[in-house]
């Protein structure tokens, strides 16, 4: 061998050395012992020189053919290595099983290489955080903490703000968020700038914790870094209002309506709601029929129930009465088309206000007092309708009201205006009599005039009309 090759050799070895060192994230050793122990520890020139095939190829990324001349190191030399020669080639064959994805064989390699406690102390100590690393990948999340928690305990480790996350993250997915808080706490606070999952961690972890006061303001915080994020903004809405401050809440889902957050039906719903609660039911009801136009709200009974609801607070009564029938039309029920049936009536619209009483009752599936009103408002709709001598339009008003009479609630008025209906036709029936027999003797007195006058005719010797001598003859015949 000249003196090139063992130079290109040396040159190769101490390449394969800072693999062994690198791969594991070694930084400089804090003290002379460490160091002193460090110089101690060298590859044997014969395992080197085995140990380069593999590295070779684990640097072309070729982790299949990296595995086994890995492996036929250890099938040949395993017993025959010393501790620390034995500990870096599993080190590096464990960093192959890793690049293969079988992480428990990985797992393996790197615990035989921390048992074998031949590695210099950061380098012992990076095996624990890579171990810690892919128990956590393994969800095997016990052992990720303890593993994390020794490397954290050595001196001179340097902890990012990752690892704080996956500690936390331990924490949680074993339901221990107690223990999640001050890990992910420390994230937040030491990351150089906000971090989604950090924040999204610890929002979950203050409601497991029932910490809706300290979530808030979390809330707060992550609705103005992530403005786009529509979740935080239905959380925080949701929040305020768990805390009974509506206008918050209110003020919260219309930032997000405005800022063209919000597509869902339901949110939009809730917001025209608030809307209502807070004395602008015009507003909520622009929306809902807006949002209607637009497609997403659907038009069905229950939306534009409370559309009609929201006209009707507004005193938009027009604008109310046919989203109501709109809304009674496709129900199967008959409340919405009672409560149509109330609102055409207020409107002084009785023959409508009749056709949905109707349709009320026929439908049914109303309790026992909306039916009692139902029979009481069709018959003073029946009866509005009637006018002076229409005893058809009286009779199906009360027909109506003894319908309602079989009920408490509207019992006695029910009666009170059959009395009523009663008495109008008595007073018209005594009145027609009247009006008869005035009639009869106005015609009496007129036919006795007419009498006399042909009479006197007759004595004159004037020429009498033929009307006259019918009316003669008709009285001498009945002298005779």
């Amino acid at each position: 061998m000249n003196t090139d090759h063992n130079l290109r050799l040396a040159a190769r070895l101490l390449a394969l050395l800072a693999l062994v060192l690198l791969t594991a994230g070694l930084a400089v050793a804090q003290n002379e012992k460490e160091e002193e122990r460090r110089r101690s520890q060298t590859l044997d020139p014969r395992v080197a020189q085995d140990l380069l095939e593999g590295y070779e190829l684990l640097e072309a990324e070729k982790y299949p053919e990296a595995l086994e001349s890995l492996n036929r190191l250890i099938n040949r030399r395993g017993d025959d290595m010393k501790p620390f020669d034995k500990a870096s080639v599993l080190q590096i064959r464990g960093t192959a099983h890793v690049n293969v994805e079988d992480m428990d064989s990985a797992l393996a390699d790197f615990r035989a290489a921390l048992d074998l406690d031949a590695l210099p102390f950061d380098q012992q100590n990076r095996l624990r955080f890579n171990m810690a690393q892919i128990y956590f990948v393994l969800e095997r999340y016990r052992d990720s903490i303890k593993l994390f928690e020794e490397w954290m305990a050595q001196e001179g480790v340097e902890i990012t703000h990752t690892t704080h996350f996956m500690l936390a993250a331990a924490h949680y997915n074993l339901e221990e968020y107690r223990e999640a808080l001050p890990p992910i706490q420390r994230a937040i606070d030491t990351a150089p700038e906000p971090e989604k999952r950090y924040y999204d961690l610890t929002n979950v972890v203050y409601s497991n914790l029932g910490m809706n006061a300290e979530r808030v303001g979390l809330l707060e915080t992550m609705v103005q870094l992530w403005p786009e994020s529509l979740s935080y903004w239905r959380q925080l809405s949701a929040l305020y209002l768990e805390q009974g401050d509506q206008m918050k809440s209110f003020a919260t889902l219309e930032a997000a309506y405005l800022a063209g957050l919000i597509e869902d039906s339901g949110d939009i719903i809730l917001l025209a709601q608030y809307y209502s609660t807070f004395d602008n039911p015009h507003r909520g009801a622009q929306l809902i029929e807006d949002e209607m136009e637009a497609g997403r709200i659907d038009g069905n009974v229950k939306n534009l129930e409370l559309l009609s609801q929201l006209w009707s607070q507004a005193r938009e009564h027009k604008k109310a009465i046919p989203v109501l029938r709109q809304a009674a039309q496709l129900s199967d029920a008959g409340e919405l088309s009672f409560r149509l049936g109330q609102s055409l009536l207020a409107d002084e619209r009785n023959e409508d206000a009749i056709t949905a009483f109707e349709a009320a009752l026929e439908k049914g599936e109303l309790d026992p007092e909306q039916r009692g009103e139902a029979w009481m408002l069709l018959g003073n709709a029946r009866f509005n309708l009637a006018g002076p001598g229409d005893r058809d339009r009286r009779l199906a008003a009360d027909r109506a009201f003894a319908e309602a009479e079989r009920f408490p609630n509207t019992r006695r008025q029910a009666s009170d205006w059959r009395s009523y209906i009663s008495a109008i036709n008595r007073t018209e029936s005594r009145q027609a009599m009247l009006e008869q027999e005035q009639n009869e003797r106005l015609a009496e007195a007129a036919q006795e005039r007419l009498l006399t006058s042909c009479r006197a005719q007759q004595l004159a010797g004037s020429q009498l009309s033929n009307r006259c001598e019918e009316i003669l003859a008709e009285h001498a015949a009945g002298d005779g």
